[in-house]
């Protein structure tokens, strides 16, 4: 081989060298800003937390691992625009175990990079003992959104049904649980009433007015007495600044507390509260945005419908209503008719 040929390779194999280094440099310097943005902050008048890991998941989502209080803690964080959105699904089963094998089958059915626990009623199920049963014990707070994270909440009963239906469109979702933390920089305190104040295993939506989503969940539970009470809750919130928060929400906790997630790599790992046998219909997950995530599901009790008594209501219901005369047949909503 020539000299020249020679030399005409290995300048060849320098360029793509120096294009590859340029582009690794450019993708390590876009993942350490994105790193930075969506990490938790830390505050002098929060709760001290460690964190001793961060991983970014398709470079969208970034994975926290820590410590709290003595107990294990993880926060994702993603951009409310970004790739990911947040959805709601129910089981294949009917109340299957709330096992790691379960939850990985769940995960990978809905093509999720993460899946959560979420809360214990929806509108959709409504006529359901155990809702009903949970919402009497002061479990009154609704997390509701559309498919494009426009999420917001309510108490039940005093919910515009038909603005929160406007509001979800037909690919949205609901779920019942605590209640509302914080919103539009107001703290409330409300929700307590349907939670001991003790310490415990807690999951928390929070949305901040830059735009980033988070889940932050910390583990332990109150048979073990570890975790964090009524205080610490809103003490933690602190690191992120009362006046950041447009909305911090408290879902379903305790020994239900879970979260999958995986990796580029493929791994899979479920973090969670594992002290006792739990089942589970439904929990929220992230896919990315634009996926087909839509799971219709009514379940009504058919005692209640004779009576034109029943409460449960989906989406389908209220247009079919709103096109129609106003009425869902065997409930008592009554709704105003498009013109």
């Amino acid at each position: 081989m020539k000299l020249k040929n020679i030399l005409r390779i290995v300048l060849v194999l320098l360029i793509l060298t120096g294009v590859v280094a340029g582009l690794l440099y450019v993708t390590i310097y876009f993942n350490q800003r994105d790193i930075k943005k969506l990490s938790m902050p830390s505050n002098k008048d929060g709760l001290s937390f460690t964190i001793k890991n961060k991983e970014l998941l398709d470079q969208s989502i970034l994975l926290e691992t820590g410590s709290i209080k003595n107990v294990d803690m993880q926060i994702l964080s993603f951009k409310k625009d970004g790739k990911y959105v947040l959805q709601k699904g129910r089981t294949e089963d009917n109340n299957p175990e709330l096992t790691e094998q379960s939850i990985k089958y769940e995960a990978k059915r809905r093509e999720a990079i993460a899946l959560i626990n979420s809360g214990f009623w929806s509108y959709e199920g409504l006529d359901r003992p155990f809702a009903q049963k949970e919402i009497e014990l002061g479990k009154t707070g609704l997390l509701y959104g559309d498919d494009q994270n426009n999420i917001s909440a309510g108490t039940y009963p005093n919910i515009d049904t038909a603005k929160m239906f406007t509001h979800m469109g037909s690919n949205g979702w609901d779920t019942g649980a605590f209640g509302i933390l914080i919103k539009d920089k107001k703290v409330d305190k409300s929700w307590e009433k349907g939670d001991p104040d003790q310490p415990n295993a807690r999951s928390i939506y929070v949305e901040t007015y830059d735009g980033i989503i988070r889940i932050i969940q910390t583990y332990g539970h109150k048979s073990l007495n570890k975790g964090l009470n009524h205080e610490d809750v809103y003490h933690l919130l602190k690191d992120l600044g009362y006046s950041n928060i447009r909305l911090a929400f408290l879902l379903d906790g305790g020994g239900t507390t879970r979260m999958y997630t995986r990796s580029d790599n493929g791994k899979e790992k479920v973090a969670g509260t594992f002290v006792d046998n739990r089942t589970y219909i439904e929990y929220l997950y992230l896919i990315k945005r634009d996926s087909n995530a839509t799971d219709p599901y009514i379940w009504r009790d058919q005692e209640l419908v004779k009576a034109g008594k029943s409460k449960s209501i989906t989406y389908d219901d209220y247009i079919k209503a709103i096109y129609s005369n106003g009425k869902v047949p065997g409930t008592q909503y009554q709704f105003e008719v498009s013109k």
